[in-house]
């Protein structure tokens, strides 16, 4: 049987003594490393390092994992409590519903719901990320701005009537909603009620959806051509391409109905 020189047998504590020491720094590295994924909520928080457990759900601190993540007038983003509420902020979230401060409404935009000073009775209406304008329950949107649902009741116990609103021009623009004790006072009720804007005027006729028109149009610089207007008549199509198809620098010469044909 060899055996191991006495020079060589003489070594072999003092090399492992070598390969511990040097691997020391790796291996705290790797201690630290488990003992943060051990620590509060697996290690998913982003919280500053200054919070302690006993502080998270706090302004600035990690979210808790329950139910009320964060304190009141905080919302969690992105791992951490920030403040909520406030004009251009994010919106505070209790128990699935949304809340600004005060008056401000909780609008969804690009960038996710955010308090605007908007909704409200003689405020801009919201606009939301689908370019939808809105009101809160109490207003209704009208040329851009909330105006009060009272307002536009001429007969509290009548009927509800649609009312269409064009410009000048006879192209239907929308249809909106009061409530009257017969269709003309309807249409007295909304023209009166302070909806329309200095271009627009009601069409005589309530209840009248708007149309989409396709038209065939032809002038002396473009040709013929196939165009769509929207109207709550025929008549009232014609007179709306005629007008803003056209125009007096190069009038129709020519306006029909249907789709130009080869």
């Amino acid at each position: 049987m060899s055996r191991i020189p006495a020079s060589t047998t003489s070594t072999l504590p003092q090399t492992r003594t070598f390969l511990v020491k040097s691997n020391l720094p790796l291996l705290r590295g790797l201690m630290m490393v488990f003992m943060a994924l051990l620590a509060g909520c697996g290690g998913c928080q982003s919280s500053s390092s200054s919070c302690s457990p006993s502080q998270y759900g706090t302004n600035g601190c990690a979210c808790r994992t329950d139910s009320a993540s964060c304190n009141a007038g905080l919302v969690c983003r992105s791992g951490t409590c920030e403040p909520c509420g406030n004009e251009g902020g994010a919106c505070c979230v209790n128990a699935g519903t949304t809340s600004c401060s005060g008056t401000l409404t909780c609008v969804m935009e690009s960038a996710g719901e955010r308090c605007r000073n908007c909704g409200e009775v003689g405020e801009a209406c919201c606009v939301s990320s689908g370019n939808s304008q809105f009101c809160r329950a109490n207003a209704v949107c009208v040329s851009g701005s909330c105006q009060s649902v009272a307002a536009h009741t001429c007969d509290p116990n009548g009927t509800v009537y649609t009312v269409g609103i064009q410009d000048t021009n006879l192209c239907a623009r929308r249809v909106v909603e009061v409530r009257a004790s017969s269709p003309a006072n309807a249409l007295q009720c909304a023209s009166a009620s302070g909806m329309l804007a200095a271009d627009e005027t009601v069409y005589e006729i309530s209840n009248t959806p708007i149309t989409d028109y396709e038209l065939c149009l032809e002038s002396q610089s473009q040709g013929r051509r196939t165009t769509s207007v929207q109207a709550f008549e025929d008549y009232n199509a014609l007179r709306c391409a005629r007008w803003t198809r056209c125009g007096a620098s190069d009038p129709c010469t020519s306006v029909t109905h249907g789709a130009c044909t080869p």
